[in-house]
Protein backbone atom coordinates (compact mmCIF):
# COMPACT_ATOMS: atom_id res chain seq x y z
CA UNK A 1 0.00 0.00 0.00
CA UNK A 2 1.47 3.43 -0.94
CA UNK A 3 2.46 5.45 2.12
CA UNK A 4 0.21 8.28 0.96
CA UNK A 5 -2.88 6.20 1.74
CA UNK A 6 -2.34 7.06 5.40
CA UNK A 7 -2.18 10.82 4.78
CA UNK A 8 -5.18 13.03 5.63
CA UNK A 9 -7.31 13.91 2.61
CA UNK A 10 -6.59 17.61 3.20
CA UNK A 11 -2.79 17.19 3.12
CA UNK A 12 -1.13 20.22 1.46
CA UNK A 13 -4.63 21.22 0.31
CA UNK A 14 -3.69 24.63 -1.09
CA UNK A 15 -0.70 23.29 -3.03
CA UNK A 16 -2.63 20.31 -4.40
CA UNK A 17 -5.47 22.58 -5.52
CA UNK A 18 -3.08 24.90 -7.38
CA UNK A 19 -1.36 22.02 -9.17
CA UNK A 20 -4.68 20.39 -10.10
CA UNK A 21 -6.01 23.67 -11.49
CA UNK A 22 -2.98 24.10 -13.76
CA UNK A 23 -3.06 20.47 -14.90
CA UNK A 24 -6.77 20.63 -15.74
CA UNK A 25 -5.98 23.58 -18.03
CA UNK A 26 -3.20 21.61 -19.69
CA UNK A 27 -0.55 23.89 -18.19
CA UNK A 28 2.80 22.88 -16.73
CA UNK A 29 3.90 23.58 -13.15
CA UNK A 30 7.17 23.64 -11.23
CA UNK A 31 7.35 22.79 -7.53
CA UNK A 32 10.48 24.41 -6.10
CA UNK A 33 11.52 23.36 -2.61
CA UNK A 34 14.71 23.75 -0.64
CA UNK A 35 16.23 20.80 1.20
CA UNK A 36 13.73 19.10 3.48
CA UNK A 37 10.62 20.87 2.15
CA UNK A 38 8.76 17.64 1.40
CA UNK A 39 8.56 17.88 -2.40
CA UNK A 40 8.44 14.12 -2.88
CA UNK A 41 5.67 13.74 -0.31
CA UNK A 42 3.57 16.38 -2.05
CA UNK A 43 4.13 14.99 -5.54
CA UNK A 44 3.51 11.42 -4.42
CA UNK A 45 0.31 12.44 -2.65
CA UNK A 46 -0.88 14.29 -5.75
CA UNK A 47 -0.19 11.28 -7.96
CA UNK A 48 -1.87 8.72 -5.68
CA UNK A 49 -4.54 10.70 -3.86
CA UNK A 50 -4.95 14.09 -5.51
CA UNK A 51 -6.81 13.21 -8.70
CA UNK A 52 -10.51 14.10 -8.87
CA UNK A 53 -13.15 13.61 -11.55
CA UNK A 54 -12.29 15.61 -14.66
CA UNK A 55 -8.56 15.74 -13.87
CA UNK A 56 -5.92 14.33 -16.20
CA UNK A 57 -4.23 11.08 -15.24
CA UNK A 58 -1.30 11.77 -12.91
CA UNK A 59 1.77 9.56 -13.44
CA UNK A 60 4.67 9.81 -11.00
CA UNK A 61 8.22 9.40 -12.33
CA UNK A 62 11.24 9.48 -10.00
CA UNK A 63 14.14 10.86 -12.05
CA UNK A 64 16.62 9.52 -9.49
CA UNK A 65 15.84 6.09 -10.97
CA UNK A 66 17.62 6.93 -14.23
CA UNK A 67 20.02 4.02 -14.78
CA UNK A 68 22.35 6.12 -16.93
CA UNK A 69 22.65 9.71 -18.08
CA UNK A 70 21.29 9.35 -21.63
CA UNK A 71 17.97 10.48 -23.14
CA UNK A 72 16.95 6.91 -23.98
CA UNK A 73 17.08 6.00 -20.30
CA UNK A 74 14.58 8.74 -19.50
CA UNK A 75 12.30 7.67 -22.36
CA UNK A 76 12.26 4.15 -20.92
CA UNK A 77 11.59 5.48 -17.41
CA UNK A 78 8.64 7.50 -18.73
CA UNK A 79 7.44 4.50 -20.74
CA UNK A 80 7.54 2.34 -17.62
CA UNK A 81 5.05 4.70 -15.99
CA UNK A 82 2.87 4.19 -19.09
CA UNK A 83 3.12 0.40 -18.71
CA UNK A 84 5.35 0.05 -21.75
CA UNK A 85 8.94 0.33 -22.86
CA UNK A 86 10.73 2.78 -25.13
CA UNK A 87 14.29 3.79 -25.86
CA UNK A 88 13.45 6.05 -28.80
CA UNK A 89 11.36 9.20 -28.80
CA UNK A 90 8.98 7.80 -31.44
CA UNK A 91 8.27 4.76 -29.27
CA UNK A 92 7.40 7.03 -26.35
CA UNK A 93 5.16 9.13 -28.61
CA UNK A 94 3.21 6.01 -29.60
CA UNK A 95 2.63 5.12 -25.95
CA UNK A 96 1.43 8.65 -25.22
CA UNK A 97 -1.00 8.60 -28.13
CA UNK A 98 -2.48 5.33 -26.84
CA UNK A 99 -2.80 6.60 -23.26
CA UNK A 100 -4.32 9.94 -24.26
CA UNK A 101 -6.94 8.12 -26.31
CA UNK A 102 -8.11 6.46 -23.08
CA UNK A 103 -8.60 9.68 -21.11
CA UNK A 104 -9.97 12.80 -22.87
CA UNK A 105 -8.98 14.85 -19.80
CA UNK A 106 -5.34 14.32 -20.71
CA UNK A 107 -2.18 13.18 -18.98
CA UNK A 108 0.13 14.86 -16.49
CA UNK A 109 3.64 13.52 -15.98
CA UNK A 110 4.95 14.30 -12.49
CA UNK A 111 8.74 14.32 -12.67
CA UNK A 112 10.10 14.18 -9.13
CA UNK A 113 13.77 15.06 -8.50
CA UNK A 114 13.94 16.71 -11.90
CA UNK A 115 17.35 18.13 -10.98
CA UNK A 116 18.80 14.69 -11.79
CA UNK A 117 18.30 15.46 -15.49
CA UNK A 118 21.01 18.13 -15.39
CA UNK A 119 23.56 15.34 -15.96
CA UNK A 120 21.72 14.02 -19.03
CA UNK A 121 22.41 17.09 -21.15
CA UNK A 122 20.41 19.78 -22.90
CA UNK A 123 19.02 17.41 -25.55
CA UNK A 124 16.58 15.91 -23.07
CA UNK A 125 15.05 19.33 -22.38
CA UNK A 126 14.51 19.76 -26.13
CA UNK A 127 12.87 16.34 -26.31
CA UNK A 128 10.52 17.08 -23.42
CA UNK A 129 9.60 20.43 -24.93
CA UNK A 130 8.88 18.73 -28.27
CA UNK A 131 6.64 16.16 -26.56
CA UNK A 132 4.70 18.81 -24.75
CA UNK A 133 4.29 20.90 -27.92
CA UNK A 134 3.15 17.84 -29.88
CA UNK A 135 0.43 17.08 -27.31
CA UNK A 136 -0.21 20.65 -26.22
CA UNK A 137 -2.94 20.99 -23.58
CA UNK A 138 -3.34 17.21 -23.56
CA UNK A 139 0.05 16.50 -21.97
CA UNK A 140 1.33 18.60 -19.09
CA UNK A 141 4.35 18.36 -16.82
CA UNK A 142 4.85 18.92 -13.10
CA UNK A 143 8.52 19.00 -12.11
CA UNK A 144 9.98 18.97 -8.61
CA UNK A 145 13.30 20.79 -8.14
CA UNK A 146 15.43 22.58 -5.57
CA UNK A 147 16.02 25.51 -7.91
CA UNK A 148 14.12 26.93 -10.88
CA UNK A 149 15.43 26.12 -14.33
CA UNK A 150 17.75 28.67 -15.85
CA UNK A 151 15.66 31.23 -17.73
CA UNK A 152 17.61 30.40 -20.90
CA UNK A 153 16.50 26.77 -20.81
CA UNK A 154 13.86 26.18 -23.48
CA UNK A 155 11.68 24.32 -20.96
CA UNK A 156 11.77 27.16 -18.46
CA UNK A 157 9.04 29.27 -20.05
CA UNK A 158 6.56 26.41 -19.59
CA UNK A 159 6.68 27.02 -15.84
CA UNK A 160 6.77 30.82 -15.67
CA UNK A 161 3.05 31.03 -15.02
CA UNK A 162 2.87 28.23 -12.46
CA UNK A 163 5.86 28.06 -10.14
CA UNK A 164 5.06 27.00 -6.59
CA UNK A 165 7.66 27.48 -3.86
CA UNK A 166 7.11 24.84 -1.21
CA UNK A 167 7.44 25.96 2.39
CA UNK A 168 6.14 24.92 5.82
CA UNK A 169 3.21 22.61 6.34
CA UNK A 170 -0.08 24.02 7.50
CA UNK A 171 -0.62 23.80 11.24
CA UNK A 172 -3.05 20.90 10.80
CA UNK A 173 -0.63 18.95 8.59
CA UNK A 174 2.29 19.61 10.93
CA UNK A 175 0.35 18.46 13.99
CA UNK A 176 -0.72 15.33 12.11
CA UNK A 177 2.90 14.62 11.13
CA UNK A 178 4.19 15.07 14.68
CA UNK A 179 1.33 12.96 16.04
CA UNK A 180 2.21 10.16 13.58
CA UNK A 181 5.82 10.28 14.79
CA UNK A 182 4.65 10.02 18.40
CA UNK A 183 2.26 7.14 17.69
CA UNK A 184 4.79 5.10 15.70
CA UNK A 185 7.12 5.21 18.71
CA UNK A 186 4.43 4.94 21.40
CA UNK A 187 5.59 8.23 22.93
CA UNK A 188 2.15 9.50 23.92
CA UNK A 189 2.82 13.18 23.27
CA UNK A 190 -0.09 15.42 24.25
CA UNK A 191 -1.54 18.25 22.16
CA UNK A 192 0.50 20.89 24.00
CA UNK A 193 3.72 19.08 23.04
CA UNK A 194 2.61 18.74 19.43
CA UNK A 195 1.72 22.44 19.30
CA UNK A 196 5.08 23.40 20.78
CA UNK A 197 6.87 21.35 18.13
CA UNK A 198 4.94 23.22 15.47
CA UNK A 199 5.64 26.62 16.99
CA UNK A 200 9.37 25.97 17.21
CA UNK A 201 9.76 24.65 13.66
CA UNK A 202 6.97 26.54 11.89
CA UNK A 203 6.04 23.15 10.44
CA UNK A 204 8.93 23.00 7.98
CA UNK A 205 9.02 19.22 7.33
CA UNK A 206 12.72 18.43 7.84
CA UNK A 207 13.01 20.66 10.90
CA UNK A 208 9.80 19.30 12.39
CA UNK A 209 11.14 15.77 11.97
CA UNK A 210 14.48 16.78 13.51
CA UNK A 211 12.76 18.41 16.49
CA UNK A 212 10.64 15.28 16.97
CA UNK A 213 13.78 13.12 16.93
CA UNK A 214 15.51 15.43 19.39
CA UNK A 215 12.55 15.52 21.78
CA UNK A 216 12.16 11.73 21.57
CA UNK A 217 15.77 11.59 22.80
CA UNK A 218 14.76 13.74 25.83
CA UNK A 219 15.83 17.11 24.41
CA UNK A 220 13.75 19.91 26.01
CA UNK A 221 11.51 21.86 23.63
CA UNK A 222 13.52 25.03 24.07
CA UNK A 223 15.22 27.09 21.39
CA UNK A 224 18.85 26.75 22.41
CA UNK A 225 18.55 23.09 23.42
CA UNK A 226 17.14 22.17 20.02
CA UNK A 227 19.72 24.22 18.14
CA UNK A 228 22.52 22.32 19.84
CA UNK A 229 21.03 18.85 19.28
CA UNK A 230 22.79 16.71 16.62
CA UNK A 231 19.51 15.80 14.86
CA UNK A 232 18.70 19.48 14.28
CA UNK A 233 22.25 20.44 13.39
CA UNK A 234 22.38 17.61 10.85
CA UNK A 235 19.24 18.89 9.06
CA UNK A 236 20.51 22.45 9.15
CA UNK A 237 23.82 21.38 7.65
CA UNK A 238 21.96 19.68 4.78
CA UNK A 239 19.84 22.79 4.32
CA UNK A 240 22.88 25.07 4.27
CA UNK A 241 24.66 22.92 1.69
CA UNK A 242 22.25 24.25 -0.94
CA UNK A 243 23.35 27.81 -0.07
CA UNK A 244 19.84 29.30 -0.19
CA UNK A 245 19.71 33.01 -0.91
CA UNK A 246 17.67 35.54 1.06
CA UNK A 247 15.17 35.52 -1.81
CA UNK A 248 14.95 31.70 -1.69
CA UNK A 249 14.15 31.90 2.02
CA UNK A 250 11.53 34.58 1.46
CA UNK A 251 9.82 32.62 -1.30
CA UNK A 252 9.88 29.50 0.88
CA UNK A 253 8.30 31.27 3.85
CA UNK A 254 11.38 30.74 6.03
CA UNK A 255 12.71 34.27 6.20
CA UNK A 256 14.03 35.08 9.65
CA UNK A 257 13.28 31.69 11.23
CA UNK A 258 15.42 31.27 14.34
CA UNK A 259 16.71 27.86 13.16
CA UNK A 260 18.63 29.77 10.49
CA UNK A 261 20.72 31.48 13.14
CA UNK A 262 22.76 28.29 13.36
CA UNK A 263 25.12 27.07 10.65
CA UNK A 264 27.34 24.17 11.58
CA UNK A 265 26.63 24.66 15.28
CA UNK A 266 27.63 28.34 15.43
CA UNK A 267 24.89 30.68 16.58
CA UNK A 268 24.45 33.69 14.31
CA UNK A 269 22.35 36.51 15.71
CA UNK A 270 22.80 39.58 13.46
CA UNK A 271 20.14 41.59 15.24
CA UNK A 272 21.73 41.07 18.67
CA UNK A 273 18.48 39.98 20.30
CA UNK A 274 18.17 39.37 24.01
CA UNK A 275 16.63 36.11 25.23
CA UNK A 276 13.27 37.81 25.87
CA UNK A 277 13.32 39.52 22.49
CA UNK A 278 14.08 36.20 20.80
CA UNK A 279 11.19 34.45 22.60
CA UNK A 280 8.85 37.23 21.51
CA UNK A 281 10.04 37.02 17.90
CA UNK A 282 9.77 33.20 17.92
CA UNK A 283 6.14 33.49 19.05
CA UNK A 284 5.39 36.07 16.37
CA UNK A 285 6.94 33.85 13.67
CA UNK A 286 4.75 30.95 14.74
CA UNK A 287 1.64 33.15 14.35
CA UNK A 288 2.34 35.18 11.21
CA UNK A 289 -0.65 37.29 10.17
CA UNK A 290 -2.61 36.50 13.33
CA UNK A 291 -3.59 38.90 16.10
CA UNK A 292 -1.42 37.91 19.08
CA UNK A 293 -3.23 38.80 22.30
CA UNK A 294 -1.23 40.57 24.98
CA UNK A 295 -1.76 37.87 27.63
CA UNK A 296 -0.59 35.15 25.24
CA UNK A 297 2.55 37.12 24.39
CA UNK A 298 3.32 37.72 28.05
CA UNK A 299 2.98 34.01 28.87
CA UNK A 300 5.23 33.13 25.91
CA UNK A 301 7.97 35.57 26.91
CA UNK A 302 7.82 35.25 30.71
CA UNK A 303 6.39 31.73 31.30
CA UNK A 304 7.78 31.37 34.81
CA UNK A 305 7.13 34.88 36.10
CA UNK A 306 4.05 36.50 37.55
CA UNK A 307 4.18 40.15 36.55
CA UNK A 308 2.46 42.69 38.77
CA UNK A 309 -0.90 43.83 37.41
CA UNK A 310 -0.48 47.24 35.78
CA UNK A 311 3.11 46.52 34.77
CA UNK A 312 2.21 43.73 32.35
CA UNK A 313 1.26 45.92 29.39
CA UNK A 314 4.15 48.31 30.01
CA UNK A 315 6.71 45.50 30.09
CA UNK A 316 5.37 44.02 26.87
CA UNK A 317 5.18 47.42 25.14
CA UNK A 318 8.79 48.16 26.05
CA UNK A 319 9.91 44.75 24.77
CA UNK A 320 8.04 45.25 21.48
CA UNK A 321 9.65 48.69 21.15
CA UNK A 322 13.14 47.22 21.61
CA UNK A 323 12.45 44.40 19.14
CA UNK A 324 11.15 46.87 16.56
CA UNK A 325 14.32 48.92 16.91
CA UNK A 326 16.33 45.86 15.86
CA UNK A 327 14.26 44.28 13.08
CA UNK A 328 12.15 47.03 11.51
CA UNK A 329 13.50 48.77 8.38
CA UNK A 330 12.02 51.98 9.85
CA UNK A 331 11.17 51.59 13.57
CA UNK A 332 9.26 54.91 13.50
CA UNK A 333 6.86 53.40 10.95
CA UNK A 334 6.77 49.69 11.85
CA UNK A 335 5.73 47.36 9.04
CA UNK A 336 6.61 43.97 10.51
CA UNK A 337 4.99 44.29 13.97
CA UNK A 338 1.65 46.09 13.86
CA UNK A 339 -0.16 47.34 16.97
CA UNK A 340 -3.79 46.22 17.27
CA UNK A 341 -5.25 48.72 19.78
CA UNK A 342 -6.82 47.17 22.84
CA UNK A 343 -5.87 43.62 21.80
CA UNK A 344 -2.21 43.06 21.04
CA UNK A 345 0.01 42.87 17.96
CA UNK A 346 0.10 41.32 14.51
CA UNK A 347 3.37 40.10 12.97
CA UNK A 348 3.39 40.46 9.19
CA UNK A 349 6.85 39.03 8.52
CA UNK A 350 7.13 40.37 4.97
CA UNK A 351 10.16 42.64 4.93
CA UNK A 352 13.71 41.19 5.14
CA UNK A 353 14.85 40.56 8.70
CA UNK A 354 17.81 42.89 9.10
CA UNK A 355 18.97 45.08 11.97
CA UNK A 356 17.82 48.66 11.71
CA UNK A 357 20.62 51.10 10.91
Amino acid sequence: MPVWESYPASYRAAEVAALRKAARAGDCSAVIGLSGSGKSNLLGFLAYRGRQEGDPDFLLVDCNRLPEAVPGALFDLLAEALDGSAFELKELEALLISRLAENPAGLCLILDRFDALSSVGSAIYSNLRALRDQFKYQLSLIVGMRRPLDAGNELAELFFGNTLWLGPLSRADALWSARQFSERRSLGWDEATLSRLYELTLGYPAWLRAACEAHAASCPLETEALLSHPAVQRRLSEFQSDEPSAEDLRLSGLEGHFFLRVWGGEAIDPAGLTAAEQRLLDYFRAHVGQVCMKDDLIRAVWPEESLVDGLRDDSLAQLVHRLRSKIEPDPARPSRIQTIPGRGYRYQGTAPLVPAT
